[in-house]
């Protein structure tokens, strides 16, 4: 009875909400002696997330108060104890913190009656810096480089599969508390601009993937690239790379890539066996609980989990239990929840990456290639140009949805830094692929090139001054062209989707299934037709194509045009008589319903029809 009350008791305090000084007050206490040893989990606690209650100035002021009103010897100590523990464990909050540092200094001078020893812990004048993960973008530079081709055909699948979790890692590691907070406060990525980059990356490296498979003009070749992704991601699962492996496993199953049937016809049964367990683990079923089991399993060891899964939790525990910013409270159970979550993100806070050693040369290349962005629809449409739809085949709908999260956010860096990576590839490339040495690409040197980026130009495009031979100056010159023209990449193949009432018998383009109801059966593009269900306008990939081009828009562009201006006479004339009366027109204006052509001697004449009648339309939008 007596351990069932203490339990109770137990359980009780934990879930007591407590001030931010009453958080102190609980960390100084474990740090005194008889303090209990499960405490030191919620020290842990406090100092990773105290940055989504407050901020470091704040807490630090809370510890040096602390000190200066008790007069305990112990938990003067304690004090001292739980600083240096703070300062040793998470040395990056005092970087570039003047201010912070200064209450560290001055708890440091007060601290005279403290022994030596535990006073020495306060010494933050040899503290490492840490101004790379306040950047954007950074190069670091290797002490031992390695000779390395930079063709994607020779470089193995664990080389890039490392060179990718190295990117992965520099940029996580950048996303700050702050940002995540701002993020789960707002909804949005405004003012998150690590948190942007990095969801940037995640889609473009997803692109990327796609890009390079369709690249290929034979489904075998197209097959070998996809062998050589799936064994990039099964090297990045046994380096527990959840975050890169989502991203390369969603370019493979994406729709564009996985309705080639012709190219999955020609892979082995142990890669399609491979590919299906990938997917399955990264599903979204029961809430991801594949990837979640994965992840527990691997909790000791160095990991980069999937940030879109764990920013729907981080949003989920923010909306539960008592707002912090409203109550200034929070229980020591939330808070211990609040810092398990965060710690999914803070991949730096973790003891040491164990990734084998970068090669910057294709770091170098692969994030060329990651700063352009590859527009959706243009990659589906070259999905149809490599396997056109056939009446009879089954075109797959999307099967695992990926990265929902992000859809959409795709960031271009900076030029500065756009131009620092581009720099650095092509010194790369002119490294290892100019092999006389006379600082230019021959075109048999550039057909090794090609092979790193899906469609590049041809060599006679690059060679700008037309010499047969490509220079450093001209490959710079084009790759800065083509990251600024990938901007806006033909956004006219967007739907423009309105809510419609269908008066005829209408079925869905995307399952092609019909669409059921009296009024407002679906949803249709203003711009080239296209119905859909509600459900499907989000997962439709048919291409948009503009009517602009047909007959009917040709004929009423002239019937508004300047030339179109004696429409008035026109008229005028057409009501006087009953007699059809004819005008000069283009050479080139079409036949379309209500307009007839008839060929004169040197001129066609467009001969007006006889009064329209009520034509009702097929369809009836809702705006009317």
């Amino acid at each position: 009875m007596s351990n069932s009350s203490g339990d109770d008791g137990a359980q009780h305090q934990h879930q007591q909400l407590l001030t931010e000084t009453q958080l102190v007050a609980r960390c100084v206490q474990s740090f005194c002696d008889d303090g209990e040893e499960e405490d030191g989990e919620f020290a842990d606690a406090l100092f990773l997330s105290h940055q989504w209650l407050s901020d470091s100035l704040a807490l630090i002021t809370h510890f040096v108060n602390f000190y200066q009103e008790t007069r305990s010897l112990e938990q003067r100590e304690a004090v001292c104890r739980a600083v240096a523990f703070w300062i040793e464990k998470f040395p990056m909050h005092f970087d570039a913190q003047p201010q912070v540092c200064a209450q560290v200094v001055r708890l440091k001078t007060i601290a005279e009656d403290v022994n030596e020893s535990i006073r020495n812990g306060l010494d933050i004048s040899a503290l490492p810096s840490f101004a790379w993960l306040r950047a954007v973008s950074v190069r670091n530079p290797l002490a031992k480089q390695t000779a390395f081709s930079l063709s994607f055909v020779q470089a193995s699948a664990s080389d890039i599969s490392t060179s990718l979790s190295h990117i992965d890692y520099r940029v996580l590691s950048r996303i700050s508390i702050t940002e995540l907070k701002q993020y789960v406060k707002n909804g949005n990525l405004k003012s998150c601009p690590m948190l942007e980059r990095s969801i940037s990356v995640f889609n473009n490296l997803s692109n990327w993937v796609q890009c390079m498979i369709l690249n290929k003009t034979t489904p075998k070749e197209r097959a070998e690239i996809l062998v050589k992704f799936v064994h990039v991601a099964k090297h990045l699962r046994k380096i527990n790379n959840f975050n890169t492996l989502m991203s390369v496993v969603g370019g493979i199953t994406h729709s564009s890539v996985a309705r080639l049937a012709k190219t999955h016809s020609v892979l082995s049964s142990d890669i399609k066996k491979e590919l299906t367990h990938l997917t399955n683990l990264l599903s979204a079923q029961h809430n991801f609980s594949e990837y979640r089991k994965a992840l527990e399993a691997c909790n000791k060891k160095f990991r980069i989990p999937i940030i879109g899964v764990h920013l729907k939790d981080l949003v989920a525990i923010n909306c539960s239990g008592a707002n912090f910013e409203k109550t200034k409270c929070i229980s020591c159970e939330k808070l211990v929840k609040l810092s398990t979550l965060l710690s999914n993100f803070l991949v730096f806070n973790q003891k040491g990456h164990n990734l084998p050693e970068m090669n910057i040369d294709l770091i170098n290349t692969l994030k060329v290639s990651l700063d352009i962005r590859y527009n959706d629809d243009d990659i589906y449409e070259l999905s149809l140009r490599r396997e056109p739809k056939t009446f009879m085949a089954f075109e797959p709908s999307r099967g695992v949805v990926f990265a929902e999260w992000a859809s959409g956010v795709s960031v271009t860096p900076d030029s500065v830094t756009v131009s620092k990576h581009i720099s650095a590839m092509v010194d790369a490339v002119f490294k290892h692929y100019d092999h006389d040495r006379d600082g230019f690409i021959s075109q048999e040197e550039f057909q090794l090139i090609a092979g790193n980026f899906p469609f590049i130009d041809a060599f006679v495009n690059i060679d700008a001054d037309m010499d047969g031979q490509i220079s450093k100056d001209e490959l710079k010159t084009y790759f800065m062209a083509a990251n600024k023209n990938t901007k806006d990449l033909r956004r006219g193949f967007k739907h423009n989707f309105h809510e419609t009432t269908f008066l005829t018998p209408t079925t869905c383009g995307h399952c092609n299934k019909i669409l059921w109801g009296l009024l407002r059966q679906g949803f249709k593009c203003k711009d080239c037709g296209l119905a859909v269900h509600a459900c499907c306008k989000a997962n439709a990939v048919a291409e948009c194509r503009r009517k602009s081009s047909s007959n009917l828009q040709r004929a009423a562009e002239w019937w508004s045009s300047p030339r179109g201006s004696m429409r008035n006479k026109i008229l005028n004339t057409y009501k006087k008589t009953s007699r059809p009366r004819t005008v000069s027109a283009v050479a080139t204006s079409p036949t379309k319903e209500g307009v007839e052509l008839a060929t004169c001697s040197n001129a066609t004449c467009l001969t007006l029809p006889p009064p329209l009648k009520d034509i009702r339309p097929k369809s009836e939008s809702t705006e009317y």
